[in-house]
């Protein structure tokens, strides 16, 4: 009886390897040292969107974000005539561009090998994206704990030191009522302070499921809360997009507020679509914003009202993060302040819920 086993692991060829290869759960694209694609596994489809045959003969930059081409190209080409590395082959975190032009963040190994007499690079690549998104959520709300921690040790204990010498004042006074127009006041801030904390810990930098909504009827929702009797809001129609609606209605709020505070209970605050079709815009007659303050005016804490808490326009920030929007500050044909909202994501069948 023969006692010969063969090796366990052994296949004698290499079809085995070669479903492993094809189907397993990392992205697999293999190109050549032109950067020509010669090869990509069935994964390539759920990382990029694209079937293995729609990238065999495509350069490698199909499936690269814009502002990476150049430096791949020329990494590759120092790499072939030096020999020489200049970056991390092993694991490296890159983003990588899916079909419908989205980002996707990526953690990539590179290989090189030779086939039929040709240099061949491999790039390994696994979809690292809700790991990132969770490291970024942890990031923010980190800074946001930080931030709270300030408004406790700063923004909150000063008005509560002076309410405490107010009223020590008051006790040896003769007239202890003098005093207390002023304690309202500190009162009135501190209250002010401790709401807008309540709406950043409880709005954050999450929305929740988005849904058809008409930011035309939002803001003249909005304006039943803030709007002045003798202030005037115009709306255009802006379309059907998808938000979620009451944090939305709170940059409304926040944004048509800050408005009636700043350019006058006469103010005139327009509503209305920007040209390029991708958002809307919110602009009013005020005085405006200075250029130089236009970079800060969104940080938490800045405010030119000595009344201010520093909150509306950072949790204005906040909601269109959160929507994937961006938020950009200028002048309006008025003069006064004019804030746009771009990469607003329209409703495919354009009626609201």
């Amino acid at each position: 009886m023969s006692t010969d086993i063969e090796p366990a692991g052994v296949v004698e060829d290499g079809s085995f390897f070669r479903t492993l290869v094809e189907h397993g759960s990392d992205a697999i694209i293999s190109i050549d040292a032109d950067s020509t694609i010669l090869f990509a596994n069935r994964s390539v489809e759920r990382v990029f969107g694209y079937e293995p045959a729609e990238l065999v003969g495509e350069p490698l930059t199909t499936v690269m974000p814009e502002r990476f081409q150049g430096a791949h190209h020329a990494a590759i080409a120092e790499y072939i005539e030096t020999g020489e590395r200049t970056l991390d082959w092993n694991g490296i975190e890159l983003p990588g561009e899916h079909k419908d032009g989205h980002e996707v963040q990526l953690s990539i190994t590179f290989e090189e090998h030779q086939y039929e007499g040709k240099r061949v690079f491999s790039g390994i690549m696994r979809d690292i994206t809700d790991r990132v998104e969770r490291e970024r959520k942890l990031e923010r709300q980190n800074e946001q704990l930080e931030r709270f921690a300030g408004i406790l040790s700063h923004d909150l204990r000063d008005p509560l030191n002076t309410a405490r010498a107010q009223v020590a004042l008051a006790k040896n006074a003769d007239d202890p009522t003098e005093y207390l127009d002023e304690l309202e006041h500190i009162h009135q801030r501190m209250g002010d302070l401790i709401e807008d904390v309540l709406t950043l810990t409880k709005q954050g930098h999450t929305v929740g499921e988005p849904e058809p909504v008409s930011p035309a009827t939002v803001a003249e929702e909005a304006w039943q809360t803030v709007g002045g009797s003798a202030a005037t809001l115009r709306v255009e129609e802006v379309g059907v997009v998808q938000a979620d609606r009451e944090r939305l209605l709170s940059l409304f709020e926040n944004l048509l507020g800050n408005a009636v505070r700043h350019a006058g209970d006469d103010v005139t605050v327009e509503v209305g679509p920007l040209s390029a079709g991708d958002g809307f815009y919110v602009a009013d007659d005020g005085p405006g914003i200075p250029e130089a303050d236009r970079a800060n005016v969104f940080d938490y804490g800045f405010t030119t009202d000595d009344g201010g808490t520093g909150f509306g326009l950072n949790i204005v920030e906040s909601i269109a993060d959160a929507h994937g929007w961006k938020v950009d500050v200028t002048d309006s044909e008025a003069g006064g302040a004019r804030f746009e909202f771009s990469g607003v994501r329209r409703s495919e069948n354009g009626d609201t819920e």
